[in-house]
């Protein structure tokens, strides 16, 4: 009975708990943020490259080596060609030379056989004791015995010396051919030595290739992330349209005022520091709906200053990442609305404008 009581009681206690809400449990769930989720996608990209780069750094120097071997080959082959193209001149010469000592063979053949019938009339057999019986004096037979012996050693002169030309022109031929042949040869193993190099670098381009597009790829993707998250982090401006228009109308002052509300005075070059004053927010990162206020003399600004309306910032209808667009009036004439695309970063800006 005890024991049915006291179960009657914890009963009627945990209504009570229900009915007061005193011991619910509440659950919560964890969110993350666009950004967040972005940066765990860049996080896992970034971790992904640096995992393929030992392999990157390891392709490369390969491909770097078979470059090397190849250019060293190919400068081989270059200087082996060189040299086969001067054996070639020379054995041209050679036989240019030939030909021209062939002509003068013939023609020193053919005094030759001039003066061998000319010692042969002077000296042959009977006529050189004839030469000495009709000589007048002993002087005069001793003289025509030297002029005898002088031709004779004319002609073995002569024919030694052709003999010699030819003799060496044979064997200049012989070497300068077997050069030739040598070279040839050599130029041929060269050549099958750089085809196979090109092989390789051939191989090792494309192995390099196959890891360095994906890792580009890669890279591609964490730059995109990273404009997506700057572009998620960007300041906005979240104020409504124009408070009252009190500059001077067809100026850049006041096509700005009759965009969103301004409700400082001024040139355009104190604008910066009159809304700082008003307790406007400021920065160096162009937002849609922001006041971009440039020096004087920025970026094509009159000696007073010049401000315009930020329409859009890149990467976004069209309007690449890093820069963005702004209308303007008086910058291309007076009472005339014109655009521009700028850079972020342009050196002619001062600044931009935000809400309060």
């Amino acid at each position: 009975m005890r024991r049915r009581q006291k179960l009657v009681l914890i009963a009627a206690g945990l209504g009570t708990l229900l009915a007061t809400g005193i011991g619910s449990i509440t659950v919560t769930h964890a969110t993350t943020s666009p950004v967040d989720a972005l940066r765990a996608r860049r996080a896992a990209l970034l971790a992904e490259l640096v995992a393929m780069q030992p392999s990157i750094d390891s392709a490369g120097g390969q491909l770097n080596a078979a470059e090397s071997a190849y250019q060293t080959q190919q400068q081989k082959v270059l200087q082996t060609q060189q040299h086969l193209a001067s054996l070639n001149a020379q054995l041209q010469s050679l036989d240019g030379q030939m030909t021209a000592d062939q002509a003068t063979i013939a023609q020193d053949k053919a005094d030759l056989g001039t003066i061998i019938r000319a010692t042969y009339e002077s000296a042959g057999n009977d006529q050189v004791l004839a030469a000495v019986l009709s000589s007048n004096d002993f002087t005069q037979a001793m003289d025509r015995l030297r002029n005898a012996s002088q031709v004779s050693h004319q002609v073995s002169d002569l024919v030694a010396k052709l003999s010699g030309q030819e003799q060496q022109i044979r064997e200049d031929r012989v070497q300068i051919k077997t050069d030739f042949a040598q070279a040839s040869t050599l130029e041929q193993q060269l050549s099958s030595m750089s085809n196979q190099l090109l092989a390789v670098l051939m191989n090792r381009n494309f192995a390099f290739n196959t890891l360095d597009g994906p890792a580009r790829a890669i890279a591609a993707q964490i730059a995109t992330i990273d404009e997506e998250i700057a572009a998620a982090q960007m300041p906005s401006y979240a104020g409504g349209g124009s408070c009252g228009d009190h500059f001077a109308y067809g100026q850049c002052t006041w096509y700005v005022a009759s965009r969103r509300c301004v409700p400082w005075v001024g040139n355009a070059d104190q604008w910066y520091y009159n809304a700082a004053a008003m307790g406007f927010k400021e920065g160096h990162v162009p937002a849609p709906g922001a006041i971009v206020v440039f020096w004087p003399g920025g970026d094509g600004a009159s000696g007073i200053g010049h401000v315009a309306y930020v329409e859009a910032v890149g990467p976004a209808n069209g309007i690449p990442a890093g820069y963005f667009l702004q209308s303007e009036m008086n910058f291309a004439g007076w009472d005339r609305v014109s655009y521009r695309t700028l850079p972020d970063n342009s050196p002619g800006i001062q600044g931009f404008i935000y809400g309060q």
